[in-house]
């Protein structure tokens, strides 16, 4: 029988063991709790760390790279410009926060600037263009890359941009256009040189010849008929030899291009390349009426000074192209007249059996090229 002693103890045994893992719970709670809080520290450092290595790569790249990086407000207001603008322009970001383009360039440099970054923010798309800049030695040219960028909600906040000088690059580029159409007047002017040799110097041998041999099989004729068959062989080859070196003197230069210039030298090259090629009519007068309407687009529309038209064949594929170095266009902007002539262009194509393949960029030049398929297209070249 248990004394009350006894229940007693048992009682308090049972309190104070309830008590003991009450408080070994705590302890382990507080140890897990200050384990949790040094993670939390130490994570939190290695974030403050890695946030400020990137700030310092960040700000370093902003510092030391040459191209000009400026963010604008909506408003184009500047927020922020790196040391190369501050450089260039000689004002400071605190200088500079708040104010617009309008208060730092001239009119005619500001309006375009706006231009460029009002329709970044309304298409909310990046773009590539070429912008001039003043400068205390003169305007410079910028290859200016610009886009949104966008806050929390995803809406558009403010745009970016980043120029990076290209008036050396465009100088170079220039100097060697310059070089290049100078050899290429040089290639010309030579060409037309051997050009008039071959047709006025050989021509006139060959035609003496010819003559001569043509005497010859007319004074054998009867007397002995192995010389006449003879001179008549001759005068054969001096014939296709005359046909030749004609030939040859065109194709470095045709005389119809000087005297009644470049459309009258294309269909005279139309009417030639069909007695030369098994292309028919068809085929001919759709290329040619395409070059013409390229070549008439460059003329009216692209601003170019340099046109080149050439030709080539791959395998079964003939291909004309028509490129030019004019200020180009937005295929997706085309008003409606040059819509329709684009689709004409097309159309002729598409009788033919070939494809039309027009790229344009603003500022960037025209490219036309058709391409169709003709038997034995690498013999028609040649």
């Amino acid at each position: 029988m248990d004394r009350p002693e006894h229940r007693d103890r048992e009682h308090c045994d049972q309190r104070f063991g309830k008590a003991s893992d009450d408080i070994v719970k705590r302890k382990e709670a507080e140890e897990a709790l200050r384990g949790a809080k040094e993670e939390l520290d130490r994570h939190s450092r290695d974030l403050e760390r890695q946030v400020g290595e990137r700030t310092r790569e960040i700000g370093s790249i902003l510092r030391y790279t040459p191209a000009v990086v400026y963010i604008k407000d909506r408003e184009g207001r500047d927020t922020f410009v790196n040391s190369r603008y501050e450089q260039l322009f000689g004002v400071r970001t605190e200088e500079i926060r708040g104010k617009t383009d309008h208060d730092i360039f001239p009119e005619e440099f500001a309006g375009r600037f706006q231009a460029n970054d009002r329709k970044v923010l309304k298409d909310r798309s990046p773009c590539r263009i070429e912008e001039r800049v003043p400068q205390e030695d003169g305007p410079h040219v910028y290859l200016s890359t610009k886009f949104p960028l966008d806050n929390e909600e995803g809406a558009v906040a403010a745009g970016c941009g980043i120029s990076i000088d290209i008036t050396e690059i465009k100088k170079a580029r220039d100097q060697m256009k310059r070089l290049s159409d100078s050899i290429i007047a040089s290639q010309e002017k030579e060409r037309a040189a051997v050009s008039r040799e071959l047709h006025d110097e050989l021509g006139q041998v060959l035609t003496a010849l010819r003559l001569d041999s043509a005497w010859l099989r007319e004074r054998f004729r009867e007397s002995d008929a192995g010389v006449s068959l003879r001179t008549r062989e001759m005068c054969d080859l001096i014939d296709k030899a005359i046909d030749d070196v004609r030939g040859m003197a065109t194709r470095l230069r045709p005389g119809v291009l000087d005297d009644l210039g470049l459309v009258d030298a294309i269909d005279w090259y139309i009417d030639d390349f069909e007695k030369r090629t098994k292309v028919s009519d068809r085929v001919a007068t759709a290329a040619y009426r395409i070059a013409q309407e390229a070549l008439t687009n460059v003329a009216r529309h692209s601003k170019a000074s340099h046109v080149d038209v050439s030709r080539r064949a791959e395998g079964e594929i003939l291909t004309l192209s028509v490129e030019d170095d004019g200020r180009g266009f937005d295929l997706r902007e085309l008003p409606e007249s040059a819509g329709l002539e684009v689709a004409g262009m097309r159309e002729r194509a598409e009788r033919i059996g070939g494809v039309l393949e027009i790229m344009s960029r603003p500022g960037e030049g025209t490219r036309v090229r058709l391409k169709v398929p003709v038997a034995g297209a690498e013999e028609v070249l040649h």
